[in-house]
């Protein structure tokens, strides 16, 4: 059976594996793909975290093509915590440069990190979940795209897809290369 496992922050990884393998064991795989040790990991499917390692993955309600939620936990002063908002609000509060920006790009989350807190921690926890759901989102597409190979109409779609996947890189490449092409370079 093929397993899709997604991140927060957009990586995905695809695993085949057999329906009564146990989810440690799935774990144990995940760790050689992500690097992610397992008591890192944290696993969801359709809003439930799975937790019983033992249970193979068949028991665990979990279908062929499944796409699951992958989080790794951190570590923070001896508590475990996905994300630590705290040490993220401070760090924006410690760098100017930083604060600048979020207040250009995401002026709500940066007033929360200078007067509230808990609104911070709920504002990227919302940022977090919807990365997650458009992701999901943009794998969903791409199955029902390549569920038939002889739609026109699909085809058209995967064809604009790779399209625009050429243009990013591109801009990618003309940012790293050659930065001066997008701004004015005087000489001293």
């Amino acid at each position: 059976m093929q397993i899709t496992f997604v991140t927060d922050l957009g990586a995905s990884y695809s695993v085949e594996i057999d329906p009564k393998m146990e989810l440690e064991n799935v774990m144990a795989l995940l760790e050689a793909e992500s690097g992610v040790p397992p008591s890192e990991q944290s696993i969801s499917y359709n809003g439930r975290e799975l937790s019983d390692k033992k249970a193979t993955i068949e028991g665990l309600g979990v279908p062929d093509n499944a796409i699951l939620l992958f989080r790794r936990k951190i570590n923070v002063a001896g508590r475990s915590a996905e994300r630590d908002a705290e040490t993220m609000r401070l760090q924006v509060l410690g760098n100017p440069h930083l604060l600048r920006e979020l207040q250009l790009t995401q002026p709500e989350l940066a007033d929360a990190a200078v007067s509230n807190p808990r609104r911070f921690a709920e504002l990227l926890r919302e940022l977090s979940s919807r990365r997650a759901e458009q992701e999901r989102q943009r794998l969903l597409e791409i199955e029902r795209l390549n569920a038939d190979p002889f739609d026109v109409e699909a085809q058209r779609r995967i064809e604009e897809a790779i399209r625009q996947e050429a243009v990013l890189e591109n801009l990618e490449h003309a940012l790293e290369y050659s930065p001066e092409s997008f701004g004015r370079v005087t000489m001293l």
